[in-house]
């Protein structure tokens, strides 16, 4: 899942096609501030250890594995991007940074070739303000490749620039012996609305570009390469439907449809996924089970073949592969269950990974390879509930581990809390899954005042158990901290998913109850001090909880809610699609002709006299997700009603936090807030 995309200040922007999804929080971005200095024996760390930017991440292999890129802090505080050489070892290197914007994303392009994408500090990007570059291991050759400008410029001998203009983005790179990457194109109508996707080739050196889409099937939204990175599968999407096509091998070959179905009552739906060294179509389906598996798809007889490759109970398999490009082969999958687990087919690496759990037990072992089947090194990432993350480089020549560094330093494990996983029943039966972060020290059965999380979308999956920085700021101010997965969620099987179709401030709002008082029936909650709280689809949630069960909830925190389900249709400037307005809102929160009294009575902005406790709103003025109106008019009508309400509008900001001066300053009036609302007894 994604945040809400970055303004362009350019008036003709393209607008990000949108699937409806409503995200928790935006990427925290690097900041100038100062390191958070060290807690002392009883002083928890402050807010800005908890959102201030790692300080070595995006750890990458070169395909020969003799190299390493990453992203790390520069001395001015931007992020740039660095290389050390493995083969022997050297000291770190600068490859790229900037004055005035920080390096985001970085990969390989072939052994001595880096790609990366960089921008400005800001939710709203300057003209040419941010871009797509390519620059060699030692800094050399740096070139532009895409710029956030609406148009090509020109030359002064009226030669068009090779600088791509916005709307270009990067696709994949290709480790193929050349110097080239994929790059795909938004293709928008005259309202800004998404109809589709080009690829194309680009050289990185020299900015020529060849066209890889011709002949390619209407509102194609996504491919699948082959090995010989020719373009065999397309996914296109138009109506509320979903098309696959495939495309046999050779240059003469026509697109033919594979399937087609809808988008959101299937029975045979499926994902393709990836096409493998040997020219067979995996895909993500059902199946005969209520998850999502890997699956092989005969394109011949056009059918699902029964037996899964990859298959873990209880959780849909959403899987990262990890291939090695020299051969095509895929060497294993990385997926999330109610942590981070790799599967691997290739047994070498599967004997790595043993050794590397027995050595680093109780932590996910995260293995990134270059050339995973050839190459000497492997780079490992080590994390758990309460360590944020650490490097390892793994020699298989010596079988020796050295430590590269860590992500965030300044995070003591020791203070970190502890979480688990849980699976709750509902009201109705239906298993709910819900992560619990347990303040350090504090012990299984003692009542705590607690914190119930709601993540935002609603139909994304919104935790596991890994190291979670808000949860770890409630829980270090003495909060148990519930994240449930609500009916609606993803990730959990489709019965969990559809269940909350049509329930917006219903069965989604009683599965948050039951959770509630699931803990405080386990003695980890103490049920006179709970408060709810979330970003987005979790901000509606918690206004309309507070609605529904005041003798629940002590207060209320919503950042970028949802306040009225009829604004999310009606407001022009937000950047939900027309297609999900027409084709997916219906479905999954309600029509709202035909489901008029849904969309009254689970409004929040309908109901604002009815919230009897203290509530917090807070929202980007820049947002285009669920546009400020929503926040402005609820809080005129809770201070018409007498609603003790405080606002808070940061005006630079979109449907989450770029700046880090900002996510800082909302935690700490959060804890400000959560420690006024939940003193005392009720």
């Amino acid at each position: 899942m994604t945040h809400s995309k970055r303004r362009y200040s350019v008036p003709a922007r393209a607008a990000a096609l949108l699937g409806g999804m409503l995200l928790s929080w935006g990427v925290v971005r690097a900041s100038d501030a100062a390191p958070a200095p060290a807690p002392g024996a009883s002083a928890p760390l402050p807010a800005e250890a908890f959102v201030r930017p790692p300080a070595m991440r995006n750890v990458a292999l070169s395909p020969d594995g003799r190299r390493l890129a990453m992203l790390v802090a520069t001395p001015t505080g931007y992020v740039g991007a660095a290389v050390m050489d493995l083969d022997p070892i050297g000291k770190v290197r600068w490859v790229a940074s900037f004055v005035d914007a920080d390096v985001e994303r970085l990969q390989w392009v072939n052994n001595d070739r880096l790609v990366f994408f960089a921008a400005q500090r800001s939710f709203v990007v300057q003209h040419g303000g941010a871009g797509l570059f390519a620059v060699d291991h030692d800094g050399s050759r740096q070139r532009r490749l895409i710029s956030w400008i609406h148009h090509n410029e020109e030359t002064g001998s009226n030669i068009q620039s090779r600088v791509l203009p916005y709307g270009w983005n990067l696709e994949t790179t290709l480790d193929d012996g050349s110097a080239d990457v994929i790059v795909n194109r938004r293709i928008v109508d005259g309202r800004d609305e998404v109809q589709g996707f080009t690829l194309a080739r680009l050289n990185t050196l020299d900015g020529i570009r060849h066209n890889m889409s011709i002949g390619q099937p209407a509102r194609t939204f996504g491919w699948l390469l082959d090995k010989t990175l020719t373009p065999r599968v397309a996914t296109s999407h138009t109506k509320g439907r979903t098309q696959v096509w495939w495309r046999a091998e050779g240059a003469s070959a026509e697109w033919s449809s594979l399937a087609e179905f809808d988008d959101f009552t299937p029975s045979d739906a499926f994902s393709p996924w990836q096409i493998d060294a040997d020219g067979q179509l995996l895909v993500t389906a059902y199946g005969s089970g209520d998850t999502e598996a890997l699956y092989r798809f005969d394109t011949a007889a056009r059918r699902l073949l029964p037996e899964p490759l990859v298959q873990v109970k209880g959780f849909d398999l959403d899987p990262v592969a990890e291939t090695d490009r020299q051969t095509n082969q895929l060497v294993g999958v990385h997926f999330m269950a109610d942590r981070p687990y790799s599967y691997w087919f290739n047994a070498e690496l599967g004997r790595a990974q043993r050794g590397l759990d027995a050595a680093l037990p109780g932590r996910t072992n995260r293995i990134y390879c270059g050339r995973c089947e050839s190459t000497r090194f492997l780079v490992v990432r080590s994390s758990s509930d309460r360590l944020p993350g650490e490097y390892y480089l793994l020699d298989r020549q010596t079988s020796a581990m050295q430590p590269l560094g860590k992500e965030r330093p300044w995070i003591d494990e020791a203070t970190q809390g502890r979480r688990s996983f849980h699976r709750v029943a509902a009201r109705d039966g239906l298993q709910l899954p819900v992560y619990v972060t347990h303040p350090a020290g504090s012990k299984a059965d003692q009542p705590l005042p607690t914190v119930l999380l709601v993540h935002g979308g609603p139909w994304v999956r919104g935790s596991s158990t890994e190291w979670d920085a808000e949860a770890q700021f409630l829980a270090s101010r003495g909060y148990r901290v519930l994240q449930p997965e609500f009916r609606g969620s993803t990730g959990y099987g489709a019965k969990l998913f559809r269940a909350g179709w049509k329930q917006w401030g219903q069965a989604m709002d009683e599965d948050l109850v039951d959770t509630v008082q699931w803990a405080v029936k386990q003695k980890l909650v103490d049920g006179s001090r709970v408060c709810i709280m979330g970003a987005s689809y979790g901000g509606y949630a918690a206004l309309m909880g507070v609605i529904k069960s005041p003798q629940l909830y002590r207060c209320a925190i919503s950042f970028a809610g949802v306040t009225d389900l009829r604004l999310m249709r009606d407001v022009a400037w937000s950047d939900m699609s027309e297609e999900y307005k027409r084709y997916g809102m219906p479905v999954l929160v309600g029509d709202p002709d035909r489901d008029k009294d849904l969309y009254d009575r689970y409004s929040p902005l309908q109901r604002a006299g009815d919230i009897k406790v203290p509530v917090l709103v807070v929202h980007g003025g820049e947002d285009r997700r669920v546009p400020v109106v929503h926040t402005r008019e609820f809080v005129s009508a809770a201070q018409r009603a007498g609603v003790s309400v405080q606002k808070l509008i940061y005006t630079e900001e979109g449907h989450g936090f770029y700046d880090l001066a900002n996510r800082a300053d909302y935690l700490r009036r959060v804890e400000a807030f959560l420690k006024e609302s939940m003193a005392g007894s009720r």
